[in-house]
């Protein structure tokens, strides 16, 4: 059972006070455009699940079908067994997408951000069901059914959203044990002593045992984000880059050694040639100049809402659109995808955003009168779906109008 979407109204309670805090205390944790931009890829994270959403389970499940396992009788105990096993093969799992060239290109959506806050947990990959099953296969071996691994690891990641914050500092001997704000606060930070540290779940025991663990060093504050900058807050790019940047160091490439090599290769490793002719800038955490393009506080204001307008199609898409009309599903996700996309744009101010914007969603009011089996109210989501296209241009104003188209 897939527990994630009913923990969303927690998640999104626990955020708030977060922001509060924040506001109270002017910490500048948060800042709007890079939590937008974390919330997005979280929402692509979930509901491009449409098309990929089980397919984890069913490699897991096919495998269950086709090789020799045992097949334990689920008690309270080996539920517990179960939660203990899951985060070792997520240990592992977790390390080498550290590690691994194209696993690194999966699960650096998470690791993007340049703030740490509850944002920062749902900045998720939409292409994660391509690392698939195989670090789990010693739970099949052992015995544990495919629903039972998909419920000890929803419960994993669960667990995983509240140690993303920077207002809980330590946790005595709690820092021993169990993965906690403090040491996972090491695990995103790009500085020297904590690169690669802190892979763990729910337990800190495996990095311990294995010699990955690293405590927070009073002396070293963590800086945050990726030591190759996104430096954009498109969802789909963050999704992308790194494959696409791999794609292009594959064709550079002169030796085919390193063309094939290369995916496989420790994570960062270039062909030397490569390198040299295509060479790409790097930030260190004594030079990082944090992304942060801020568009007028009217238009940032409107993106702000036209988000929040889409986080509510997001939980109703969960919850209502499934997978055998796929047709359907895509049809409602054009506006959902295409609007986060486009807010991206009107973000980092690109040039003719606005007017992008504004012909998507006067084309996206068509939509529920074209679509045949529309879910929801034709005419009240026509209206809905009209108002970005009126109100854009309106807060732009007619001298950023002019900038951007």
């Amino acid at each position: 059972m897939n527990l994630i979407l009913y923990a969303i109204p927690v998640f999104m309670l626990l955020l708030m006070v977060e922001l509060a805090v924040d506001l109270r205390r002017k910490t500048g944790y948060y800042r709007l455009n890079d939590a937008i931009a974390s919330l997005s890829t979280g929402m692509l994270s979930q509901t491009l699940g449409f098309a990929t959403r089980f397919m984890g389970f069913l490699a897991y499940a096919t495998l269950w079908t086709l090789l020799p396992h045992g097949e334990l009788n689920m008690t309270p105990w080996l539920w517990l067994a179960a939660f203990v096993f899951y985060d070792f093969c997520y240990y592992w799992s977790h390390r080498c997408q550290h590690t691994i060239n194209v696993l690194w290109g999966i699960h650096v959506v998470h690791h993007q951000s340049e703030e740490y806050n509850l944002t920062t947990a749902l900045r998720q990959p939409f292409n994660g069901f391509l690392i698939g099953s195989v670090f789990y296969l010693p739970m099949l071996f052992a015995g544990f059914p495919p629903e039972v691994v998909v419920t000890v690891g929803s419960l994993n990641l669960i667990y995983q959203y509240w140690v993303h914050t920077r207002f809980i500092k330590t946790l005595g001997w709690a820092e021993q044990v169990f993965v906690t704000p403090m040491n996972h606060r090491v695990h995103h930070a790009i500085n020297d002593p904590y690169i690669d540290r802190n892979f763990g779940g729910v337990f800190i025991l495996w990095d311990r045992l294995f010699g990955t663990y690293q405590a927070e060093l009073a002396q070293e504050p963590c800086v945050y984000g990726v030591r190759k900058p996104l430096h954009s807050w498109n969802p789909f790019y963050a999704n992308m880059h790194v494959h696409w940047q791999l794609l292009q160091d594959c064709w550079h490439a002169e030796r085919w050694r390193d063309k094939l090599r290369l995916w496989i290769m420790p994570t960062g490793w270039r062909p030397p040639d490569v390198e040299a002719r295509y060479p790409l800038p790097r930030c260190l955490p004594d030079t990082q100049e944090k992304y942060d393009p801020r568009p007028p506080l009217p238009l940032a204001m409107a993106v702000l809402v036209l988000h929040i307008m889409l986080m509510g199609f997001t939980v109703w898409f969960l919850l209502n659109v499934t997978l055998p009309d796929f047709g359907l599903a895509l049809m409602h996700f054009v506006p959902l995808g295409g609007g986060l996309w486009l807010n991206s744009r009107v973000l980092e101010q690109k040039p003719g955003a606005v007017r992008h914007a504004t012909l998507f969603w006067l084309s996206c009011a068509v939509l529920p009168w074209a679509v045949d089996g529309w879910l929801l109210p034709v005419q009240a989501s026509s209206i809905v779906l009209l108002l970005p296209a009126l109100v854009l241009p309106l807060v732009s104003g007619r001298r950023l109008l002019n900038q951007t188209v």
